[in-house]
């Protein structure tokens, strides 16, 4: 997650942790922000008056994105969207990323060069054991 996700979620929870009824050395505590950076956040939020963005998804399909990833490790965000009927992959990648599960990349074989091949023609051609030699099929 990068920093500034890390800091709109921290930003989010503090909020949320407020509207709940929380006083600030106790969100401080949990959350390990100091009080004056909690103060100053929720100064900003109530002079901006943002709310955040509504969750697309709820508890249940939350819980249901995870334990699809947990059954079936090397799927994706994109068959869990199609599986569960999601609007976005995004929304499950998202919901991945909340409990550290990394979207997994498929391992790419590297491109062969011109060196590649030419190092390889003399083994092929030379005729070394148990190769055919295209040479000896014709002739």
């Amino acid at each position: 997650m990068s920093t500034m996700q890390q800091r709109l979620t921290t930003c989010g929870q503090i909020i949320a942790l407020r509207e709940e009824g929380l006083m600030v050395r106790a969100i401080a505590d949990r959350l390990a922000v100091s009080t004056s950076t909690l103060e100053r956040w929720i100064r900003r939020y109530a002079e901006t008056e943002r709310r955040p963005r509504p969750r697309l998804t709820t508890g249940d399909e939350d819980a249901a994105i995870i334990a699809a990833i947990r059954n079936n490790p090397f799927s994706n965000p994109v068959a869990i969207r199609e599986a569960l009927h999601l609007d976005r992959a995004q929304t499950a990648r998202s919901r991945l990323h909340e409990v550290s599960i990394q979207q997994r990349v498929p391992a790419i074989k590297e491109r062969l060069t011109d060196q590649h091949r030419t190092g390889r023609l003399p083994a092929i051609c030379g005729g070394g054991p148990g190769v055919l030699v295209a040479s000896n099929l014709h002739g």
